[in-house]
């Protein structure tokens, strides 16, 4: 007599492991996520970062991540300074090739030109960029001497007369988001909720003028920029207003003309509309 054993059935699809797992789980890269995760170590440092240091904020050992290390800098996303690591402005540089940012400085540059000549203060283009405002654009002043900002230097948001702009003209939801990561982020010295209240007045006013927070006998000036394709102010114009003896416009003038400009670059990139908020 023939035993045959029975077969058993297969298990459905939808019981299969792979199909138990999320989207993110089934589409990890731990080598990717590390990589990326030791380049923003290395970008965040305020100085030249150590192998070691590298190693502890990643989790990792030295060896661990030293073949990564290397790739990246052969790539050309960091560089050795010293004994240790800086970020380059590779990372920078392709950001300001994608369409929103290079319409924004195609729009932005003519006006900062003109405005960095009539009033003799350099001008920089400021955006946000999760809770810190990055520099992205810069037009020098055109004076024996003034005070500038190199391009890509970040700040928190908190922390910098440019960051109050920028949350003052966000919807309340996107305002909302943004405090839950800043109360988190905040530097030891910073009040967040001053740091609101000074936001409101900036919504009421159309600009910021404000004493800087990182550098004597500077005044900040701040004007708000929009798009055609955010609700939300996309980036604004910084004047780092100094005490020039002998220059014939003032920090009131100054400011005026900012917000002229301002609301310029925000007419070519919404022209559409006819008036600005």
């Amino acid at each position: 007599m023939v035993v045959r054993k029975k077969r058993l059935a297969a298990a459905p699809r939808s019981s299969s492991r792979l199909a138990r797992l999320t989207r993110e789980q089934r589409y990890n890269a731990p080598a990717l996520e590390k990589g990326l995760y030791i380049l923003e170590v290395v970008s965040k440092a305020l100085a030249p970062i150590k192998t070691e240091e590298i190693a502890a904020a990643v989790g990792q050992s030295r060896n661990k991540i030293y073949r990564m290390l290397q790739v990246l800098e052969r790539q050309g996303y960091i560089g050795r300074d010293g004994s240790g690591y800086r970020a380059t402005n590779k990372l920078f540089s392709l950001g300001m090739h994608t369409p929103p940012v290079k319409g924004l400085t195609t729009a932005a540059l003519p006006e900062m030109a003109e405005l960095a000549e009539t009033l003799g203060h350099s001008v920089h283009l400021v955006v946000p960029s999760n809770d810190e405002i990055v520099f992205i654009a810069r037009l020098e002043s055109p004076a024996a001497f003034g005070f500038t900002v190199n391009l890509g230097y970040r700040r928190p948001v908190v922390d910098s007369t440019s960051g109050r702009v920028l949350f003052a003209y966000q919807t309340p939801e996107r305002q909302a988001q943004w405090l839950r990561s800043l109360r988190l982020t905040a530097p030891a010295q910073v009040d967040v909720d001053a740091f609101i209240r000074e936001a409101q007045q900036v919504r009421k006013d159309g600009w910021l003028v404000r004493r800087s927070v990182t550098v004597e006998g500077v005044t900040d000036i701040c004007a708000p920029i929009w798009s055609a394709e955010s609700e939300n102010c996309v980036a604004n114009l910084l004047v780092p207003y100094m005490g020039i003896i002998g220059q014939k416009c003032t920090i009131d003038d100054a400011a005026r003309r900012c917000r002229a400009a301002a609301d310029r670059i925000s007419a070519r990139l919404r022209p559409h509309l006819r008036s600005e908020p």
